[in-house]
């Protein structure tokens, strides 16, 4: 007898998160296949060019979207043009971000504690970091299978959140979360790309809101009117229990400065 009572009805899916929103992942390193490790054992070779990246899954931690994941390769090594040298250098201050956030530093902190907290002894250490994010919208290279015209829309990495940005106390309580009302983008097969959508009005006054078609916060199951951001830094607020800062290591050998 095989019993499937206790497991409760299934779940309809988190879905597509809305371009410009903001929500709190933490960081799961993918290990290279077989035959394109690179450097370090947790990175992994382009295929088509010198780079090495490292591969991550990023998992929404809190919210309506909770489980979602987001991929996104972070390249940090193998640069022989100065394209590579560009995203290298994108990837590289977006890492420094993660660091800042999850260990307790504002972006503008120049102190030795900072310093040292801006180095790690090893890409592992990044395993399992939790940080805010802005997300975007982007085609993949698959049609969906109710609707071979367009094709499905994958979240991608934008922004690292900081703790000197305004948005960072409105993620650091309930429901963990900014939400766009933006709406979803679609994406032709064969036809032109969509228009990029309207400029979130960031801290924009709640009496000037736009509707919800031209990017004012949607409703969130949580919190029915989720707190505006606020429009000037807060680099003290503190972030949620959940994501407390992990203390930095000591750094020993060969460290990874940022």
């Amino acid at each position: 007898m095989i019993d499937f009572n206790g497991y409760g009805p299934q779940g309809a899916g988190v879905g597509v998160i809305p371009p410009d929103s903001m929500v709190w992942v933490k960081l799961h390193i993918q290990m290279p296949q077989q035959g394109r490790t690179g450097s370090a054992v947790e990175l992994t070779s382009a295929k088509n060019s010198t780079l090495e990246f490292l591969s991550t899954e990023l998992e929404v931690m809190q919210g309506q979207f909770k489980g979602a994941k987001i991929y996104h390769r972070f390249n940090v090594a193998g640069a022989t043009t100065p394209g590579h040298k560009k995203a290298i250098d994108i990837s590289m201050k977006q890492l420094g971000a993660i660091l800042e956030v999850a260990r307790n530093v504002t972006p503008d902190d120049a102190s030795p504690q900072a310093t040292e907290a801006r180095r790690v002894n090893g890409w592992g250490d990044f395993e399992g970091m939790t940080f805010p994010c802005k997300v975007g919208c982007e085609a993949s290279n698959t049609p969906k299978k109710n609707d071979p015209t367009h094709f499905f829309v994958n979240n991608v990495l934008t922004k690292i959140v900081t703790r000197a940005d305004g948005e960072f106390s409105s993620l650091s309580q309930p429901p963990y979360e900014l939400i766009s009302a933006l709406p979803v983008p679609e994406f032709p097969v064969g036809g032109a790309a969509p228009a990029a959508p309207a400029q979130q009005a960031w801290g924009a006054p709640q009496a000037q809101a736009a509707p919800p078609q031209s990017g004012g916060w949607s409703a969130s199951p949580a919190q029915q009117t989720p707190p505006p951001p606020t429009s000037a830094p807060t680099p003290g607020a503190p972030a949620p229990a959940w994501a407390q800062p992990a203390p930095a290591q000591q750094a020993a050998g060969d460290s990874v400065p940022f």
